[in-house]
């Protein structure tokens, strides 16, 4: 997603405008930003430390933040090996779980959960979307692809609460192969442990 989108539609405000935030400004002090690429989308939420994980050393590399965070280069499926249970107040797994195949997110959904001591939010295309190039031109093609499409009823299954909203993608080549439509629908879900 767009980085303006971010900056205009943070995800904790969309889901706070469909009554699905449940904290109070400033509650949230750390958080995990999973596959957190350039943009850490968590800083939106002005926490005091984000840590990013991400396989692509240059996405690291070319961070930009008002945020202090510290980012680390690891598997994303294997979150475990280096977190412990209750890590963090949230994990974002924002624009990750299309790029995994289905047991391996399901896998890192479990592992947010148990780093997260208050909530795991994610953000996916709404249904499969073609993609198999690195469009901010990073060389990072192997790791944009798309292997798996998402629907409500499968993050419902697995307890997030979800919203979904019409979306524009950049008007980009995101595809060796075929033309992909710019319009989407995103899915917004946020999974809350026990308070």
């Amino acid at each position: 997603m767009s980085k303006e989108d971010w900056e205009l539609n943070p995800v904790h405000c969309i889901l706070k405008n469909a009554g699905l935030w449940p904290f109070e400004d400033g509650e949230i002090k750390t958080v995990l930003d999973v596959a957190c690429g350039l943009a850490l989308k968590s800083k939106y939420l002005s926490p005091d430390l984000i840590v990013g994980v991400d396989m692509h050393v240059p996405y690291l590399n070319a961070i930009v933040s008002k945020v202090p965070y510290a980012v680390v280069q690891y598997d994303v499926r294997k979150l475990r090996d280096i977190f412990i249970e209750d890590s963090f107040d949230v994990v974002y797994a924002i624009d990750i779980l299309e790029h995994l195949e289905c047991p391996d997110a399901y896998s890192m959904i479990d592992q947010c959960k148990e780093i997260a001591r208050k909530a795991v939010v994610v953000e996916t295309p709404n249904g499969f979307i073609p993609q198999n190039l690195d469009i901010q031109g990073f060389g990072a093609h192997k790791y944009q692809t798309h292997r798996s499409g998402w629907t409500v009823k499968d993050l419902r299954a697995v307890g997030f609460e979800c919203v979904c909203r019409n979306y524009k993608m950049q008007e980009v080549q995101r595809h060796t192969e075929i033309q992909v439509d710019p319009d989407i629908e995103l899915i917004d879900g946020i999974y809350i442990k026990e308070r």
